[in-house]
């Protein structure tokens, strides 16, 4: 009886010991991010991508979302695409009447792709805004994957160990 009890409290110690660890990680990753320039240019440019697609019918998203995933970027690692998407998706609602015009007046594709670059450039505090609020996400935050976490706190670049 003795031993089941103090069993129980090991593991349950063990458990808090763990999630704290793991929280502590969480914390310093999230910090890292939130001032790691290069991870938000990556951000600005998937919302570059995104928009153009979105007018322009092209697969830029998809494909740029691609290659830095498997140049073991920390960003497409720690965000699924379609949660990427969907957070530059509800930031650009708020942009679609200039888009509506542009189109309303003519159509041009320089046009389009011009007002994608104001929209995502880096020195856009809402667009800054849309980044953290990802970042913060406490739901997406407990989908990282710890060796990601270790690997983009020392090195940058994400390890990936193959058989």
């Amino acid at each position: 009886m003795a031993v089941n009890n103090l069993c129980k409290y090991l593991l349950l110690f063990a458990s808090v010991f763990c999630k704290g660890q793991n929280q502590a990680l969480i914390s310093a990753t999230y910090a890292k991010l939130k001032s790691d320039a290069k991870s938000f240019e990556q951000f600005a440019f998937y919302g570059f991508c995104n928009c153009n697609d979105t007018y322009l019918y092209s697969e830029m998203y998809d494909s740029q979302y691609t290659t830095t995933f498997n140049h073991l970027e920390p960003l497409p690692r720690f965000f699924e695409r379609e949660v990427i998407r969907a957070a530059l998706n509800n930031y650009h609602t708020a942009y679609n009447n200039r888009f509506d015009a542009l189109q309303k007046t003519y159509y041009n594709g320089y046009q389009i792709i011009a007002e994608c670059y104001k929209l995502y450039r880096t020195s856009n505090k809402k667009l800054r805004k849309t980044y953290l609020r990802l970042l913060s996400d406490e739901k997406q935050q407990k989908q990282w994957i710890e060796e990601y976490m270790s690997d983009y706190l020392t090195q940058y670049f994400i390890t990936i160990e193959t058989e």
